[in-house]
């Protein structure tokens, strides 16, 4: 059973926890472990990935399998904190068959090793992180003053317009689900759109709820909500399921409705009104998350107690902001969130994805940024969440960059756990942390855990 804590759970030890895995995967979308192409690998002595301030770090890079006639002097490695500096004065000193970097960090953070052999170019780059004394990792900067005052005002237009639901049956090949397309106004933004699946007879109050949240993008397949992927949650978990695009689009469309969207309307809309709270693009999306929310929670079979948001990257950041704006929400699985720690280069960090906060913070754009992003940041939603928490992060994640993650984290106030990868860019499983604990199963324990905990 999951404790109240406050601490942090080593890999080794998080996997442990999880040690009875159930073999049914959730229908995340998390890469299977994948061969690296990288003609180098890199360890850090603890294998956990997890450090002290003033425990001294040391990196070893190698050869990889089959890559004997790599030159060791020919290798170049940078250790960068925080995804902004390069560290100075640590050179990599050659061991036998392997170089070795060594540090003693004096401020808790993220300490990335990157290497690279001559000519091969950064692509092929291999990499691995640190994170150190990750619990002291704070916010960078505080919440608005008038955050609760922001988001009240658009609960009070939610409910001045009552949900109004378009459901039309879809068929899907399971014969003990039932899954409609669904549609739900929104006020000032886009309606909810995606997919509504339910177990068949269902029974009033018998039925956890979750809500499936979309990675980025536009015209990808991850980024459209899908009848089979609602479907199949519902069967696994004998759940009600609400899976929705993260724009309000139309479901089922030709690939070409996609494509305009991606090229026109929703060309980089993750930039879209960054300079104002007002119009900040992900307003209505999260404006969304609460009409999903309380179309969810709204249904006969909802068992009033258990709502699970899940998401990776986007969809991750996604489910985080749900469970800060709405305390019905029970669990949240978050994969490599993306929307945390906006404000990041304000401390010479790197901000969460999309990184509307330029690094130049004398620039007008950015200033207004900075005032304008924090009402979506989940670093200032997260301390309203109650909901039981499984975050997955990547130390060698450029794109959702931990510092970020771990600085939402810290805000958690209930059950939470936080599972590292020492190797784990943004998309993909590497066979090098297969030990810690395949992602999908280790949701799949939660949830389940979730689920018959209350």
């Amino acid at each position: 059973m999951l404790t109240r804590c406050k601490v942090f759970l080593r890999p080794a030890l998080a996997s442990w926890v999880f040690t009875f895995l159930a073999a049914i995967a959730v229908s995340v979308p998390v890469a299977a472990a994948q061969a690296t192409r990288n003609s180098l690998v890199i360890e850090s002595r603890d294998r956990s990935g997890v450090y002290s301030v003033g425990q001294e770090v040391t990196f070893t890079i190698k050869r990889a399998e089959g890559a004997e006639g790599v030159d060791l002097e020919k290798v170049a490695v940078t250790i960068i904190r925080d995804g902004v500096d390069k560290l100075d004065s640590v050179p990599a000193k050659k061991d036998g068959e392997a170089l070795e970097v060594h540090f003693t960090p004096e401020a808790a953070g993220w300490y990335m090793c990157e290497a690279s052999v001559a000519g091969e170019g950064p692509r092929t780059a291999a990499r691995a992180g640190v994170v150190v004394s990750p619990e002291k990792i704070a916010p960078s900067m505080p919440e608005p003053g008038d955050l609760d005052e922001f988001w009240n005002a658009r609960r009070a237009a939610l409910a001045a317009m009552p949900l109004k639901t378009d459901l039309k049956p879809v068929e899907v090949s399971d014969p003990q689900v039932e899954c409609f397309s669904l549609e739900a106004a929104c006020p000032q933004t886009n309606p909810v759109r995606g997919y509504y699946a339910r177990p068949k007879g269902a029974k009033p109050r018998a039925c956890p709820a979750i809500l499936f949240l979309r990675a980025a993008g536009v015209s990808g397949n991850w980024c459209k909500a899908s009848p089979q992927n609602a479907a199949s949650l519902a069967r696994q978990y004998g759940a009600i399921v609400v899976d929705i695009n993260a724009h309000g689009m139309l479901n089922d469309q030709p690939p070409e409705y996609y494509r305009n969207l991606e090229q026109g309307d929703l060309r980089n809309y993750w930039t879209q009104g960054a300079d104002d709270r007002e119009r900040f693009y992900f307003v209505g999306m999260y404006v969304r998350l609460l009409r999903a929310i309380e179309f969810l929670t709204a249904q006969e079979p909802w068992d009033g107690k258990h709502l699970i948001t899940i998401g990776e990257s986007q969809g991750g950041g996604q489910a985080l902001a749900a469970a800060g704006l709405d305390k019905r929400v029970s669990a949240v699985v978050a994969l490599v969130p993306a929307m945390c720690d906006f404000t990041g280069p304000v401390v010479k960090r790197a901000g969460g994805w999309p990184g509307p906060v330029g690094r130049d913070l004398e620039n007008e754009h950015t200033k207004k940024a900075i005032e304008a992003v924090r009402y979506c940041d989940n670093m200032n939603l997260a301390a309203r969440s109650r909901a039981q928490t499984l975050v997955f992060v990547g130390l060698a994640d450029t794109t959702c960059p931990p510092p970020g993650i771990y600085a939402t984290y810290n805000r958690l106030p209930g059950v939470k756990q936080i599972v590292a990868y020492p190797h784990k860019p943004h998309s993909g499983l590497p066979k090098e942390d297969l030990w810690i604990g395949d992602i999908s199963k280790l949701q799949d324990q939660f949830i389940r855990r979730h689920i018959e905990s209350h």
